[in-house]
């Protein structure tokens, strides 16, 4: 087995001070919220193009009546994506205190973004976003049955997906596009957090975006991963996952400038942990060592115990091979004689596979889970499958509890695993 496992130094003392969100719940952190604690479905039937020829025809698409209130909120842009990350991105930086307006109106969490003049108190900023396929779903507008019309080579270039982010908030410092599959999320936390270590930046602008596309509706059938009705992580009748879209964001600070500022931290990044699981393109290796690795990362650097772990916001695809190996890891990493079972649950039972902007997506979540005090819950599970017998998965309509740490996993086609782990605000690693 070959693992390589990268560790981000330094991360003591970086909090998240802003979160923003589009996703298949509608515009704003909010929406996003509501949605996760009422433990409501939000994939539905697929109408942004034909599925006949698939076995599924459900997606996570970003609701209608929310698209036509982006139009007001960000500049026009031909990728979906690009605009989702950029009202994203807007929406944390305001509710950060970073950002002027000039009497922007807000919306649903959103806020009108033009009129932003500069970064309070003059702060270098930077932008580190992650996606899977970034701007080239714009040319399924292009196909037809005669095939691909010229629609212009330039929507090839990912870095398209970031032509909006200096435009909604004003950004100074480096723009970086990382595209490491579905784990992209938790690296470019990672990334943003590496930047302000160094001392690169004081703002690190982190997020992640997708466009739901007829390739990855292909690529998903091709693999016969995808469900036919709801995707249902850990349960023992699951078939397959749903592809979703939408975008999240996370401002990142050091402590020291949030407190200079007079910001208010919403959460603590406590660690990051990555891993390369050599074994397969499409499979994650069986025993979970990688997703082990990663785990064990965070806890070391962060100094915490397995116990401490209130909740593990678990990548859970619904798929049948992923998610018994994701729950071998989460047993072996921080289950055992004379501890509790981890209390474990997936979002993607509710929103389906956002892939690019899954990471943050649940970042975001996870953040508003401490705030609140809830757990939220595997809201399709029916009948836990038994080889999560390790694990307490969480009822559908969640628990109330107290969540002061969190453990964000993500992994992906090609090996990549990413771990985040969140503390509470206010927490004894604040600094």
């Amino acid at each position: 087995m070959a693992t390589a496992v990268e560790r981000t130094p330094g991360r003591a003392g970086i909090v998240v001070t802003g979160v923003g969100a589009v996703s298949p719940a509608g515009l704003g952190h909010r929406a996003l919220w509501d949605a996760v604690r009422g433990g409501r479905v939000t994939t539905g039937a697929v109408t942004r193009f034909d599925t006949s020829r698939h076995p599924s025809h459900r997606a996570g698409e970003i609701p209608r009546s929310a698209l036509s209130r982006l139009d007001s909120l960000v500049p026009p842009h031909r990728s979906l994506a690009a605009r989702c990350l950029a009202a994203a991105a807007a929406e944390a930086a305001h509710g950060a205190g970073l950002t002027r307006t000039g009497g922007g109106a807000h919306t649903g969490g959103l806020t009108r973004t033009a009129g932003f003049t500069r970064t309070e108190g003059g702060a270098r900023t930077g932008v580190f976003a992650g996606t899977v396929m970034g701007t080239r779903p714009v040319l399924d507008h292009g196909i037809t049955s005669a095939g691909l019309t010229a629609e212009g080579t330039d929507w090839a270039e990912p870095a398209r997906l970031l032509d909006l982010v200096p435009e909604v908030v004003p950004v100074d410092g480096p723009v970086v596009l990382l595209a490491s599959g579905c784990s992209v999320g938790g690296d470019a936390v990672a990334c943003g957090a590496a930047a302000i270590s160094e001392g690169e930046v004081d703002v690190a602008i982190c997020g992640g975006a997708e466009e739901l596309s007829q390739e990855v509706f292909a690529m998903f059938t091709t693999l016969r991963a995808l469900a036919p009705d709801v995707a249902r992580p850990f349960d023992g009748d699951r078939l397959g996952m749903q592809p979703a879209e939408g975008a999240a964001v996370v401002i990142l600070e050091s402590a020291e400038h949030c407190a200079a500022r007079g910001g208010l931290p919403l959460a603590v990044l406590l660690a990051h942990g990555a891993a390369a699981d050599a074994y397969h393109l499409t499979r994650p290796r069986p025993t979970g060592d990688a997703l082990v690795e990663a785990i064990g990362t965070c806890l070391r650097d962060a100094g915490r115990a397995p116990e401490e772990i209130d909740w593990v916001c678990a990548h859970g695809t619904g798929t049948r091979a992923s998610d018994g190996v994701e729950a071998r890891a989460i047993v072996s990493a921080l289950g055992g004689p004379g501890r509790r079972r981890p209390a474990v649950s997936s979002l993607k039972g509710m929103l389906g596979h956002t892939q690019g902007a899954a990471g943050v997506l649940e970042a975001v979540v996870a953040v508003l889970a401490m705030a609140a005090g809830h757990l939220p819950g595997n809201a399709t599970l029916r009948r836990p499958d038994p080889a999560c017998a390790g694990l307490d998965l969480v009822p559908p309509r969640g628990r109330e509890a107290p969540v002061a740490t969190v453990l964000s996993l993500a992994f992906g086609l090609g090996g990549g695993v990413s771990a985040l782990l969140l503390g509470a605000a206010g927490g004894d690693d604040e600094a």
